[in-house]
């Protein structure tokens, strides 16, 4: 059998592979919050690096807080801290973020010493809890909290009860969730499904991020017709070459040489692109569409994102964030608001019902305020 002259390589390109939230148990006392534990970590990546994403977010949260909370029962409350150090809409606006980005909140509740009331009320970083297994009762019983749980042999998890008027644990921790199917222990963020947009938006800035930097390597190749020089010489080379051309900094610069001959001269060799970053470029616009459809936003121009060829009239945006406010803002209220009045009431032995004034950009025509029973 002839020898084949040339074989081709099977080439292994890379392949990204996205977190998935999942609950899976070990020894520990404490659920895993994802396949490493760090799903909540992932999603503050995610927040922190996509541009659109956190836009999104943070006026979420501004849309839930509005114009701050309002008591008619106990002015003071609102007022006054809770804790010490912070008011109640502090604490709230807190709990809002992490309930928007995570699809939970916890809160740290301190009883008085005699039990009868609450004494003070604590924002927790959600990504900082773990739930407790379920008990005989079919019930978590205990939360955990570790500062890092990248590193809990440092860090060690505190165990703290589930927040219960019953009991005499005088600190408690209150973990509240949206009901999701086959998930026990832990929410999913409701823009879930665009997850892999969000990661599409942020590796296209990386790829043109890193064209800007090392565009210099990839467009030209350059050989050097004088022999071969030692490794010594060849890295003095090289770093004069990216010193001088290298980057976005340097861009358009022309490449000057001097030599003793045509022959010994280096010859250059322009690389044509692939067309790649065009070719992601036009992803952009289907992706921002994906990210926003996640957050069931009906009209980018709500945050400031423009739609070519479209030209949006005061009237439509008011229409749309009046649809936006009912369909998305106020189930999140509905999710937040009852929690604190609860520990309100309990705090100060009346019922306490505070309601929140809607952002004044979406109150034109109707300002009264949002309240839930």
């Amino acid at each position: 059998m002839e020898k084949k002259k040339y074989e081709l390589a099977k080439v292994q390109l890379a392949t990204i592979k996205l977190p998935q939230m999942q609950e899976s148990f070990n020894r520990t006392p404490w659920v895993n919050y994802g396949e490493d534990n760090l799903y909540p970590q992932y999603l503050i990546h995610q927040y922190n690096n996509s541009a659109i994403h956190k836009a999104v977010i943070s006026a979420k949260r501004e849309l839930t807080c509005g114009d701050g909370l309002v008591c008619l029962q106990e002015p003071l409350a609102i007022v006054n801290t809770v804790n010490g150090k912070e008011t109640v809409e502090e604490v709230f606006r807190k709990a809002a973020l992490d309930y928007i980005l995570f699809g939970g909140y916890a809160l740290n509740v301190i009883w008085s010493r005699d039990g009868e009331s609450i004494a003070e009320i604590y924002h927790l970083d959600f990504s900082r809890i773990r739930s407790g297994k379920l008990n005989e009762d079919d019930q978590v019983s205990e939360y955990f909290y570790s500062p890092d749980w990248t590193n809990t042999r440092k860090y060690p998890p505190t165990k703290y009860p589930v927040f219960d008027q019953k009991t005499s644990e005088p600190s408690q921790i209150l973990y509240h969730f949206d009901y999701s199917p086959n998930n026990t222990y832990y929410p999913i963020p409701d823009y879930s499904g665009g997850l892999d947009a969000i990661n599409i938006d942020i590796q296209i800035k990386s790829f043109h991020n890193n064209n800007l930097r090392n565009g210099f390597n990839p467009s030209l190749f350059i050989n050097f017709n004088n022999g071969i020089p030692s490794e010594d010489e060849k890295q003095e080379i090289s770093e004069a070459l990216e010193y001088q051309y290298a980057g976005s900094s340097n861009a358009g610069k022309p490449v000057i040489n001097f030599s003793e001959s045509k022959e010994l001269a280096p010859e250059i060799t322009q690389i044509g692109t692939n067309a790649s970053d065009n070719y992601y470029s036009t992803l952009y616009e289907d992706i921002t569409r994906s990210i926003l459809s996640s957050h069931r936003v009906s009209s980018a121009e709500l945050f400031g994102i423009a739609t070519a060829g479209k030209l949006g009239g005061s009237d439509e945006i008011v229409q749309h964030s009046e649809f936006f406010r009912n369909t998305v803002i106020i189930p999140y209220i509905q999710q937040l608001l009852p929690t604190f009045n609860k520990l309100m009431s309990l705090k100060y032995q009346k019922p306490i019902r505070m309601e929140i004034k809607p952002l004044t950009i979406l109150s034109l025509e109707n300002k009264t305020a949002t309240n839930v029973e």
